[in-house]
């Protein structure tokens, strides 16, 4: 792959609340441990809508950086992201060459903490992403990236594909953190990007029947296209309840997940698993619920909170490139970094139920 054609590229740049600029920035260079990449597609993510609509959250703030990162605004955005390795740092020869397809895994975590201590550096307490708390970002035509950052994309597997392995992968995880088994029946509330992803993977790894609850109709629609077994309408909190036990023989489900971030859903979540049965919040909240302990306590349910993921992005590319899931259907638009802002983050947050996934492009096109 021939190398940049200038010094300079256009990057996507967070300086606050309804604030992103297109503007040219240098070209990064590859360092000691380092690959140049040069971006195919990146995602845009339900955090990134928040950081521009209340933030900064994740983002450093101009006055106070990143614990890790030591950067303050304005940062780069875009943690969802492949593409194509145009050069190599030092020492990297052995183990990527140019042309190597790739993605991100952006957790950026201290390593000295508790959690980095006993294996869980998706729970740092200084937990970062790249594309939100500096390093560099997918709504960029380059990036330099460490190796530790890295995983190949494989054969037969997108680059498109390649930028929703990230939220694949936290749909990987909650369902691995639920305990669910072959088998087993289960909930998901909410069929944004997350609720679909987790969807796929609860049919790849067997449940028997996976139903569905969100108040969209296109949404709705797409969590079909997900192949969820039953997809309900709620009108009110207890009709659902009582439909999910009807489909499960009046026991309730095995496992569910809250993927919208609502009160009512977070209820239902807990109402409508069988005893001794597993509600895993995915969403981010914006306001703090009220957790009825009664409906956990008298029937020894668990409630349990996941973050990002641990070590399932190997696992997801696999899934994929085996076909055992197929993400076909769930990139619902596409925007060059030019319009990232019109055609991206309003797009979204004007007509959010008509879309799982924008993918965003430097070049417009897939190379």
């Amino acid at each position: 792959m021939s190398p940049p054609p200038s010094t300079t590229m256009k990057a996507a740049r967070y300086y606050g609340v309804h604030d992103i600029r297109i503007e040219d920035v240098p070209i990064p260079q590859a360092k000691e441990g380092q690959c140049l990449v040069k971006v195919a597609w990146c995602g845009i993510c339900g955090t990134d809508l928040h950081e521009y609509e209340a933030g900064p959250i994740l983002c450093p703030s101009a006055s106070k950086a990143h614990p890790i990162t030591g950067e303050t605004l304005p940062v780069c955005l875009g943690h969802e992201f492949s593409g194509i390795i145009t050069s190599l740092g030092a020492s990297l020869q052995g183990s990527w060459k140019v042309g190597d397809r790739v993605v991100v895994e952006p957790v950026i975590s201290c390593h000295s903490c508790y959690a980095c201590q006993h294996g869980y550096n998706n729970a740092c307490t200084s937990l970062g992403f790249i594309g939100l708390s500096g390093y560099g970002g997918g709504l960029a035509e380059y990036i330099a990236t460490d190796e530790q950052y890295l995983h190949k994309l494989p054969e037969g597997v997108s680059l498109q594909d390649g930028a929703m392995v990230e939220p694949l992968s936290v749909a990987m995880h909650a369902v691995e953190q639920a305990g669910m088994k072959k088998g087993d029946t289960a909930l998901v509330l909410g069929a944004g990007p997350i609720g679909c992803f987790v969807i796929k993977t609860l049919i790849a790894k067997g449940a028997s029947t996976v139903i569905c609850s969100e108040p969209s109709s296109s949404r709705r629609r797409m969590a079909t296209l997900a192949g969820a077994t039953h997809v309900l309408t709620p009108p009110r909190e207890g009709d659902i309840i009582a439909q999910v036990k009807a489909l499960t023989e009046g026991n309730g489900v095995d496992v569910s997940f809250e993927c919208a971030g609502v009160q009512a859903t977070i209820n239902t979540g807990i109402g409508a698993l069988r005893p001794k049965g597993v509600c895993v919040n995915v969403a981010i909240w914006s306001i703090q619920p009220k957790i009825d302990m009664n409906a956990l306590v008298l029937q020894e349910k668990t409630l349990k909170g996941v973050i990002c993921y641990k070590n399932n992005h190997s696992s997801a590319l696999s899934y994929l490139a085996s076909g055992e899931i197929n993400l076909d259907g769930f990139v619902t638009g596409t925007a060059a970094l030019a319009d990232v802002v019109e055609k991206g983050f309003k797009e979204l947050i004007n007509n959010n139920e008509q879309h799982v996934k924008i993918l965003v492009s430097a070049t417009g096109k897939e190379e």
